[in-house]
Order: C-alpha cells, then sequence, then structure tokens
C-alpha cells in the first residue's frame, strides 16, 4: 500500500506542508478549527508521520530527546540515568543522542527530533548554536538546556554555577600558597569553558596575581589531552606549581603525565579536576575536584522539561562543591 505523503494532505486540506506538520505536533499558531480539519483529513487519507502516528491521537509521544557529547565521559551516564530515572516515574521514555563532540551531528539528532518522535528535548551539548536552540524553540519544541545560560522565555535551563567552580577550584590552590596555576581547559567555544576560566580569573584578581594567558590552553576534553598539555607545561623552565582542569578525566592524564616525569603528587605538583567523576576517589593519588551533582541535573532537567510542557517556565543554577582528596597541598 502506497504511504501517504504530507505534501498530499496540505493539497488536500489547502494548506502548505508546514501547515500540516505544526497542526500535527501541537505548536502553537494555528487555529483549533483549523487544526481540526488538518487531523481529520490525514486521518481520512491514512496519512502516518515516520513516528507511528502517535500524535495525531494523543498530541503525545511519551519519548523525551536528550542530546549528550560524549557518551564514553564518567560524567554523562549518571546524568542519563538521573533523567532516564525521573522520566521513567511519569511513562516517559529517552531517546539519546550521542554527537561525539561533532557540530554535525548535533545538527543532525535536533532536526531529526524536532520532525516529532519526542515531545521535548533536553541539550546537554556544546557546539550548537543558541539560534539554532531559539528556532526550535519559537516552533513550539519545548527545550532544556544543561549548563548552558540561555535566557528566553520559551527555554528553560539547569546549570551548575560553572563561574563559582572555577573560582573554587583557583582559590584552594591560592590558599594553599601555589601563585603559578595552569589552566587546561576544554574546547575554546564552550560557554562552559569560558564561565570556568572568568572564576579562575577572579580569583587570581583577588589574590592579586596577573592573569597569564601563557599557562591557559583549550582542548578537547579527553584524558589524552590533559596528558600532552601537561607534559608540555612541566617540561618548561618555569612550570606550574600547580594544575587545574577542565574535567576530571583530563586530570587523569596530567596525573599519568607527572608520574612519568617523576613528579610526586601532592608534593611537587597539586591537581584538581572538575566533576567528581566514580573513578575520581579511586586515582592514585584520590583526586581533588570540583563536585557537579550530576544525576540531579539529568532529574532537574526532566522536571522543568515537564513543566515547560505545561506552560510553566523555570530555570535553575547549582551550586558546585570543593571535594578536597589527596592531590592537593600546601606549597
Amino acid at each position: 500500500m502506497r504511504r501517504v505523503n504530507i505534501q498530499e494532505v496540505a493539497k488536500e486540506a489547502g494548506v502548505s506542508p508546514s501547515t500540516v506538520s505544526r497542526a500535527l505536533n501541537g505548536f502553537p499558531g494555528i487555529s483549533e478549527k483549523t487544526r481540526e480539519r488538518i487531523v481529520e483529513i490525514a486521518r481520512k487519507l491514512n496519512y502516518r508521520p515516520n513516528y507511528r502516528g502517535q500524535i495525531l491521537t494523543t498530541q503525545n509521544t511519551k519519548n523525551i530527546g536528550l542530546l549528550i557529547t560524549d557518551i564514553t565521559n564518567p560524567f554523562f551516564p549518571e546524568l542519563v540515568m538521573g533523567a532516564e530515572e525521573y522520566a521513567s516515574k511519569s511513562g516517559y521514555t529517552v531517546l539519546l543522542g550521542n554527537t561525539s563532540e561533532s557540530e554535525e551531528k548535533e545538527t543532525n539528532y535536533l532536526d531529526f527530533f524536532s520532525r516529532g518522535p519526542v515531545d521535548g528535548i533536553i541539550i546537554s551539548a556544546s557546539r550548537v548554536s543558541n539560534e539554532h536552540i531559539i528556532m526550535l524553540a519559537e516552533e513550539g519544541l519545548p527545550i532544556v538546556v544543561i549548563n548552558r545560560i540561555l535566557e528566553h522565555p520559551k527555554i528553560s535551563y539547569v546549570s551548575t554555577d560553572m563561574e563559582k567552580g572555577g573560582y573554587l577550584a583557583t582559590m584552594h590552590l591560592l590558599r594553599l600558597g601555589h601563585s603559578k596555576i595552569a589552566f587546561i581547559n576544554g574546547p575554546k567555544h564552550s560557554e562552559v569553558s569560558q564561565r570556568r576560566l572568568e572564576g579562575y580569573k577572579k580569583a587570581l584578581k583577588e589574590a592579586g596575581i596577573d592573569y597569564n594567558s601563557d599557562l591557559i590552553s583549550f582542548n578537547v576534553p579527553i584524558s589524552e589531552s590533559g596528558y600532552k598539555e601537561a607534559i608540555k607545561l612541566l617540561c618548561t623552565g618555569e612550570a606550574p606549581t600547580a594544575i587545574f582542569t577542565y574535567n576530571d578525566v583530563m586530570a587523569f592524564g596530567v596525573i599519568k603525565a607527572a608520574k612519568e616525569l617523576g613528579i610526586k603528587i601532592p608534593e611537587e605538583l597539586s591537581v584538581v579536576g572538575f566533576d567528581d567523576i566514580f573513578f575520581s576517589s579511586f586515582t592514585d593519588p584520590p583526586l581533588t575536584t570540583i563536585k557537579q551533582f550530576k544525576e540531579e541535573l539529568g532529574r532537574m532537567a526532566v522536571e522543568l522539561l515537564f513543566k515547560l510542557m505545561g506552560g510553566e517556565r523555570e530555570s535553575l543554577l547549582i551550586e558546585p562543591e570543593l571535594i578536597i582528596r589527596n592531590t592537593t597541598s600546601r606549597r
């Protein structure tokens, strides 16, 4: 049996294909009378969207799209677990998109989700532009962003206070007597990277220490980056006495580099990570880090999405916590 397409429904209804799409997806800006007529014509023609036609009868797929950048980073499984746990209690399924730090993949997933198989999207990805997110939101798609401050009447966010996290890490090292503190940061385009850098700068300024851009690098947030940047820093004539990294995984690379170079941690080099992933307490020595409440971020993102789907916008900023273990000591 031949499948009826959206253009045929539009022709029969005397409207554009985009109007048909908006009507069947429950988007605003269409009168109830027009919506009902389009739905009736779609039923009559036996039109079924790719997501099995659920929205024709229920206006609700019971699916949530969740976009993350790197499933191999232990930060994300905990976030996903929190989101899935909360969603499942309300009868929702989480459809996961892993982009592997690819802008093309992020765009493709968002385009797929926006075509209708989900009731809303949670975005924990760094490369998709604010403009793209706003465009989707203004088309009527409920969106919550994680760890991105995006002020828009149709978008909610939940984020760790990244500037506070950068400040806490740097101030901890300053109070231990360190003045030459390197920061192995994440991607330069990332809002998270920039906000943590602002916290780093703020702590230095309060301590009366000049900002030195030579101690800052921007990288893909993986252990290899931490390792390579640490080798560069520690093999210079004036090596830093402390290194703060964008995440714990990069800190693992720093620890490996220090061990290979015969540099003792924390006696000769202090290291602070970010995230407090599960493995951080099992490194040798256990890693001092900034804790993000990862499961809570996932749970709150789903809760905020449900509120947004009900017409209520709310955003939250979550305080990070300094976790002091054994990779930092007094200078």
